[in-house]
């Protein structure tokens, strides 16, 4: 197997693996690398020397449904980790009785705590605004997908619309803005980390597939993490160094 099959087999996997976690709401780079690693190792589990390009598809296809059933059961179980349990038979009456420990019974009852003062549609507008705009004055900024002058101004774009509307907004530019980084740099560095048409078509559809702001910081995290580990093995990553200057996505 070519090594360029390989970095073809390493970005179809991790592709595969950031939609699965991103369709399950899971956007943290740590989590998202675990199930690379746990859907690259069952994947290539399945394949051998004298294995084909469609055998390794088939293999994916199959343990990226295995890993997508996984990770459903896992988040419907947290999710219902909240609910309440049923009472046994008996035990409500048992409380009935026991009237000497008001206490204990108390206990069993529904709890009566702090109950939070709900928000008002304007107050849960601002707190999905305030998200994106930490984003955008920071994440942003810092990958180089808007420049503080520009980042400002979408923030203020941000007052008086409804923020669903106005994220979808936002994210199709900045895929934009993330996709000519990525063509810039291939063009510049003959592929760089992704030198082969299917590794190139397969970022493409990672950016495409974006829907949130998050997710699309998440996705230029982790493209720049495959960047800098390219340069960090290449003649490249010397310059960087007698500079003392951090590889920029964009450069």
């Amino acid at each position: 197997m070519s090594d360029q099959q390989k970095q073809m087999m390493q970005v179809n996997i991790k592709g595969r693996a950031f939609v699965i976690c991103q369709s399950h709401g899971i956007t943290d780079p740590s989590i998202i690398g675990y199930y690379v690693q746990i859907l690259e190792e069952a994947t290539l589990s399945m394949l051998n020397a004298e294995s084909s390009v469609a055998d390794f598809h088939n293999a994916l296809n199959e343990k990226a449904k295995w890993l997508e059933q996984e990770i459903g059961q896992l988040t419907d179980s947290a999710s219902g980790s909240g609910e309440v349990q049923e009472k046994p038979e008996g035990e409500e009456d048992a409380e009935q009785q026991d009237s000497d420990k008001p206490a204990i019974v108390q206990q069993h009852k529904k709890a009566t705590g702090y109950v939070p003062e709900a928000k008002s549609m304007g107050e849960r507008l601002k707190d999905r605004r305030s998200e994106m705009e930490h984003l955008l004055l920071n994440d942003c900024v810092t990958l180089k997908l808007v420049s503080p002058k520009q980042a400002k101004k979408h923030v203020h774009e941000l007052v008086g619309r409804d923020p669903k509307k106005a994220e979808e907004d936002l994210v199709a530019n900045l895929r934009n803005a993330l996709h000519q980084q990525v063509i810039g740099f291939i063009r510049k560095h003959n592929g760089g980390p992704w030198n082969s048409a299917t590794e190139q078509t397969e970022i493409r559809m990672q950016i495409a597939s974006t829907k949130t702001l998050q997710s699309l910081v998440n996705l230029s995290k982790m493209l720049l993490s495959e960047r800098e580990e390219w340069m960090a093995k290449t003649k490249n990553s010397l310059v960087g160094r007698l500079f003392g200057g951090k590889v920029n996505l964009d450069k």
